[in-house]
């Protein structure tokens, strides 16, 4: 009985101790994400510990940084298997060196502004790029302002404040039925630039970023534009479809030949190798218009003919082009 006493004894310290959870404050030096552990430093030494992760754990939490005072346990009484558990109360005394490891230099990047813009006051061909702040090896830097001076392509009349301005730029279109994407990027001297891209018709390509830059956006301009307006900022090319149909009346006196073309949504004239099927319909006023639908053929457009009702009327004609996934809509309004 004495020795069934011994052993009972001795069976339930090992199990005390297998459940025992011995832990104290540490700090987290960094993370082996690949290994699932991660290295810190306790009080008292300046070595660096291996503690893994909980196996639970599918991601790493959000407090678990360099830096973070953490708590490490000896799961079961083994000294040797230590885990992270969670939150540390303080952040160990080092014996040597620093108590924190040295923070990670920040990406370079744009903090703030350096926003693409249209010209307010008097829209056209050019756009500018604001003022802002940005990071360049963990420093931060203001982005200049350029002058107005004789000779810049910053002006006046352009409606932009004085000191918002980090650079403006006048953008030639490409030919008609082209795109073509410009890049803007800020250089580690802090000079904003233009990358010109090439034209392209039915596959989008955009030009590189230039070494050491950081991207401030593309533009798309359009083939034979002629204005840039705020509208156009931050638009992303995609295949032309029919958007919409622009009409144009012409007066023949009993009658009027009205011109319905179908335009993308660049406002282009579009085309199909099997035509457009337009139909016309007058929606309010008298008359009459012929044909009733009609084929726009290889090209883009149609002539409808109106016949006059009552005179001192006001017509309304709709126009609608509705061909598999297509729809496009336009109208005109005759006063006779």
């Amino acid at each position: 009985m004495r020795t069934y006493g011994k052993r009972f004894l001795r069976g339930a310290a090992d199990k005390a101790a297998k459940q025992a959870v011995e832990s104290r404050d540490a700090v987290l030096w960094d993370i082996l994400l690949s290994e699932r552990v991660c290295r810190c430093k306790i009080q008292g030494s300046n070595e660096l510990i291996i503690a893994r992760f909980p196996q639970n754990w599918a991601t790493v939490p959000e407090w678990a940084k360099p830096g973070q005072a953490v708590r490490i346990t000896h799961r079961g009484g083994v000294r040797g298997y230590i885990e992270v558990a969670g939150y540390g109360r303080a952040i160990p005394t080092s014996v040597s060196g620093s108590a924190t490891p040295a923070p990670d230099t920040p990406d370079d990047a744009i903090i703030s502004g350096c926003k693409i813009k249209a010209i307010p006051q008097t829209p056209s061909m050019s756009v500018y790029v604001t003022t802002g702040l940005a990071r360049f090896g963990g420093k931060e830097y203001a982005v200049p302002a350029v002058a107005m001076a004789a000779g810049s392509a910053f002006k006046m009349n352009m409606g932009m404040a004085m000191g918002d301005v980090a650079g403006v730029f006048t953008i030639s279109a490409p030919s008609a039925g082209q795109f073509r994407y410009d890049l803007f990027s800020l250089s580690p001297s802090l000079v904003v630039t233009r990358t010109i891209g090439a034209a392209f018709t039915t596959a989008e390509t955009r030009p590189a970023l230039p070494s050491g830059h950081l991207p401030i956006g593309y533009l798309l301009v359009r083939g034979g534009q002629s204005v840039i307006t705020a509208a156009d900022i931050g638009q992303s090319w995609s295949a032309p479809v029919p958007a919409s149909i622009t009409t144009t009346a012409a007066d023949n006196g009993d009658t009027w030949s009205i011109v319905a073309s179908v335009k993308d949504q660049y406002g282009n004239a579009i085309t199909t190798s099997l035509g457009w099927d337009i139909a016309a319909t007058i929606v309010s006023g008298d008359g009459s218009i012929a044909p009733a639908s009609g084929n726009t053929g290889s090209g883009s457009s149609f002539t409808f003919t109106y016949s006059e009702g009552t005179s001192g009327t006001l017509v309304n004609i709709e126009f609608i082009l509705s061909q598999g996934e297509h729809y496009a809509y336009g109208q005109a309004v005759l006063n006779l």
